[in-house]
């Protein structure tokens, strides 16, 4: 069984290095597990993530059949956002730098830690 704290912990390791908020969120964009330093941030950025990824899992697999959509990067005004599937839920980090080689392995590593529990509740 996955602990609430546990989770948390997990998602807080990736909050270094510009990263502020680590979200874990279903596809319509309610917010599971949050780590990070803006609560109301993280609520406005687990929306737009989820409705982004949606709409691509919607209609951009018409365009792209060939090519599965695996991370999502959305530049922001205040920083940047990259978002990828874990299970059947969606990753999400927040940061405030550019470096998106960064943020890609930064969430690669999460997904990899999280997959297998979160692939057991679901």
């Amino acid at each position: 069984m996955l602990k609430p704290k546990v989770l948390t912990n997990v998602l807080s390791q990736a909050n270094t290095g510009g990263v502020e908020n680590t979200l874990l969120l279903n596809s319509d964009g309610t917010l599971l597990a949050f780590s990070g330093f803006h609560n109301r941030d993280a609520r406005i950025t687990s929306a737009i993530a989820s409705n982004v990824w949606c709409a691509y899992e919607k209609h951009g697999h018409n365009s792209f059949r060939e090519d599965p959509l695996n991370y999502l990067i959305i530049n922001c005004e205040g920083g940047n956002v990259i978002v990828t599937q874990v299970a059947n839920l969606l990753l999400c980090l927040y940061a405030t730098t550019n470096d998106f080689g960064l943020l890609k392995a930064k969430i690669a590593k999460l997904k990899e830690t999280l997959e297998q529990p979160l692939m057991s509740i679901s």
